[in-house]
């Protein structure tokens, strides 16, 4: 029997055809679709984050920031945000997210809504710090689950679906940040930036409830499930890869050492980190949209259509890239689109201009969800080395929020010409690094092919000992080829 079909048919309890060696589904188009909806579904949590709208408010003046203190504020977030990730991953490739995912959701709102009772510098900095803490694990917890149940043809635009709910929080978050800052000021004797972080808190409790009730676990554990849908989930993963993705064979602290030995992780790493450096931009957008000179609920007002444009641009982009199989071209056009509106928001003080560049540096989130799959498809076995791949990734790319989130002091507004001159340069370098893994990849490509026509020639087998030798070094299989 091929490798592909070793599946654990036994422990699945499912009453399936094998013909030659290979499990038949009948109808398994139509069935694939059915499967992929209630997937989909199930797979679209929240996350919200609303410090850059409280700042808009008195938080400054109630806790006597001065300054780059807001700047650390920013910042110290990222500090426990990145020290958790890795270790949880590990962990996570061994529980199951519908527990894991949703106690990560509660802790944070708990913290969160612990923000509004916050009363000196010091107090929001350990909070702060906490919060990055407890909200690490969520997002590339979710990408590594994602990366469980979806091909390389689907990846892309789920996780763009995904990162969407956090842009559309970004967007809504200002309308309700509206409605909260001017009309919550002085109740119950507490600023409204208090009850911004109260409200949102303590919403986000249910929603942690509910998603535990509604998530999957992996496709071989899910419980909602029929036997055969398993085995249609399992089998979809495991062609793509040919290969199995088993979480139980290798040991997480194996696949940390292979994600680490692997050259092609430092890559996509410095590529992320190229582009969440241009990106961080977006923690002080309320501020930046403010310079066109309007009242706080007309500035929160203006700032949400930028948000909403930003995840329909990832969204449709990733799909794209994802009907295409193509990667790179989608990563780099929207640098190039962003780095435009930075330009435009650096040169000139005209109001129409200056809002319409923000939206063009929104288009920096057209490569996000094009990066993040591509992590999946270039570092995807075994599980547990494509569990820290995401993490490191996702965490270590988040050193840019920790100094950029220095490029904005008030004192150089409202061009903030530094900042944006950086991100240009950012995003050139994110252009930069995803050509090179282009190359690098198509390189890889060509070895496996010509190691496997050596092979046939030689040893009459397409998947020689030349061929295993060079899967097992990239750690696939050696009739896997690496998506450009």
């Amino acid at each position: 029997m091929d490798e592909v079909q070793h599946l654990h048919l036994e422990t699945a309890g499912a009453d399936l055809k094998v013909v030659n060696g290979a499990v038949v589904i009948e109808d398994r188009v139509h069935k694939e679709k059915a499967l992929l909806r209630k997937i989909d579904i199930r797979m679209m949590p929240l996350m919200i984050n609303n410090i850059a709208t409280a700042r808009l408010g008195s938080l400054e003046e109630d806790i006597g920031l001065v300054d780059t203190q807001y700047n650390t504020v920013i910042s110290i977030f990222f500090v426990g945000y990145i020290l958790t990730q890795i270790p949880t991953n590990m962990i996570l490739n061994k529980m199951r997210p519908s527990i894991f995912l949703p106690t990560v959701m509660c802790c944070w709102a708990v913290v969160s809504a612990s923000t509004g009772g916050v009363q000196s510098y010091g107090g929001l900095v350990a909070l702060r710090f906490v919060l990055g803490f407890v909200e690490a694990p969520f997002f590339p917890g979710a990408l590594f689950l994602f990366s469980s149940w979806y091909t390389k043809k689907e990846l892309a635009a789920r996780i763009s679906v995904l990162y969407a709910a956090g842009q559309m929080s970004g967007a809504f978050g200002g309308l309700l940040g509206s409605a909260i800052m001017g009309g919550m000021e002085g109740k119950a004797g507490l600023a409204a930036w208090r009850w911004l972080f109260i409200i949102e808190g303590a919403a986000t409790i249910p929603v942690a409830i509910l998603t535990s009730f509604v998530i999957p676990d992996y496709p071989s554990t899910t419980s909602f499930l029929s036997p055969e849908e398993r085995i249609l989930a399992i089998l979809r993963i495991a062609e793509e890869a040919n290969e199995e993705d088993d979480r139980a064979e290798t040991p997480a602290m194996v696949g940390l050492k292979m994600a680490f030995t692997d050259p092609a992780l430092y890559l996509i790493w410095f590529m992320q980190l190229g582009l969440n450096t241009a990106a961080s931009f977006i923690n002080f957008f309320p501020t930046i949209v403010a310079t066109l000179g309007y009242s706080q609920r007309e500035t929160l007002l203006l700032s949400a259509p930028p948000f909403v444009f930003a995840a329909i641009l990832g969204i449709t982009n990733s799909w794209h890239s994802d009907r295409t199989r193509e990667r790179w071209l989608h990563v780099v056009w929207p640098q190039i689109f962003c780095s435009v509106g930075f330009v435009v928001s650096a040169s000139t003080m005209n109001a129409a201009a200056r809002y319409i560049s923000t939206f063009l540096m929104m288009s920096v989130y057209g490569s996000f969800g094009c990066i993040l799959s591509w992590v999946s498809t270039t570092l995807s076995r075994p599980s547990s080395k494509r569990a820290v791949s995401y993490a490191v990734v996702n965490a270590f790319s988040n050193f840019a929020s920790i100094y950029a989130s220095y490029f904005y002091p008030k004192r150089q507004g409202p061009r903030y010409w530094q900042a944006n001159v950086a991100n240009v340069a950012f995003c050139g370098a994110c252009v930069f690094v995803a050509t090179v893994l282009k190359f690098y990849l198509k390189w890889r490509n060509g070895k496996l092919d010509r190691a496997a026509e050596e092979d046939l020639n030689i040893e009459g087998t397409a998947a020689g000992s030349r061929t295993k030798m060079l899967a097992e070094r990239w750690h696939c299989h050696p009739d896997y080829r690496f998506t450009l």
